[in-house]
C-alpha cells in the first residue's frame, strides 16, 4: 500500500532530525567510522534512519536512483573534506570554523538532492523497516548495524 500521508519529506525535517540524531556521541562516532572506513554516505544513512523511524520503505530497485541522487556533490564533499583536514594545522581556528560551515552547506545541498529523490519515489508502510541495516550490510559494515538500528526516542523528532 502506498503511503504518502506523512510525506513529502522536507529538507527542514530531515536536517533537524539529522542534527538531533547525529548529536549523540556514539552515533557521531559510528557515522564517521562508516564514512572514513567503509566509504559510506552519512547523509544517506541519516535519511534511511528517518525512513526507518517513520516505518516507511521503498522498492529494492529504487536503491540505484537514491545513490545516483548523491551525484557530483558526493565527490565534491569527499575532496573538500580531505582539503579541510590538510588545512586544519595550517589555518587559524576562525578560518577552520568557516571551512566547517561551508562543508555543512554542502551537506545540506546533498540532503536536498536526497529529499527530492525520496519524494519522487513510491514509499510503502513497513512495520519493521531495515533500510539502515541493508545499507550497512551493502558497505560491509555489519558491526555498525547494532548502533544504528536502536530506535530514536519519539521526543527527538517529529515525523
Amino acid at each position: 500500500m502506498s503511503q504518502h500521508a506523512r510525506l513529502p519529506l522536507t529538507l527542514d525535517q530531515l536536517w533537524q532530525f539529522s542534527l538531533q540524531y547525529y548529536s549523540a556521541r556514539e552515533i557521531k562516532e559510528a557515522c564517521l567510522h562508516l564514512q572514513n572506513h567503509f566509504h559510506g554516505n552519512v547523509n544517506l544513512l541519516l535519511m534511511l534512519k528517518w525512513l526507518d523511524e517513520a516505518k516507511l520503505t521503498f522498492a529494492p530497485q529504487d536503491w540505484s536512483k537514491i545513490t545516483q541522487s548523491l551525484g557530483n556533490i558526493e565527490s565534491l564533499l569527499r575532496d573538500y573534506r580531505e582539503l579541510r583536514r590538510k588545512l586544519k594545522v595550517h589555518v587559524s581556528d576562525s578560518l577552520y570554523k568557516e571551512t566547517l560551515h561551508f562543508e555543512l552547506q554542502l551537506e545540506k545541498q546533498q540532503q536536498t538532492a536526497l529529499v527530492n529523490c525520496i519524494n519522487s519515489l513510491t514509499l510503502t508502510d513497513c512495520e519493521h523497516p531495515h533500510l539502515v541495516e541493508q545499507y550497512c550490510l551493502q558497505l560491509g559494515a555489519e558491526r555498525l548495524v547494532r548502533i544504528f538500528i536502536q530506535p530514536v526516542s519519539s521526543q527527538s523528532h517529529n515525523l
